[in-house]
């Protein structure tokens, strides 16, 4: 190998891993401001959805 091809690889490994750099702080900044929303949405009374209640009766259809 020459002196030009070791420094194209070792270029491209630099540029390779800051770009994974960037986009892995893009997602972590996405998760804590998802966090962030989510935690200011419980803070006012936001709930998820109750189940259904269950009664007690039996209600059945057809002739007795």
């Amino acid at each position: 190998m020459t002196i030009n091809t070791r420094w194209i690889l070792l270029l491209a490994a630099c540029g390779g891993a800051a770009i994974a750099s960037l986009l892995r702080s893009k997602r972590y900044r996405e998760k804590q401001a998802q966090e962030a929303e989510l935690h200011e949405w419980e803070n006012e009374g936001g709930h998820l959805a109750s189940s259904p209640e269950v009664s007690d009766t039996l209600v059945t259809t057809g002739s007795a």
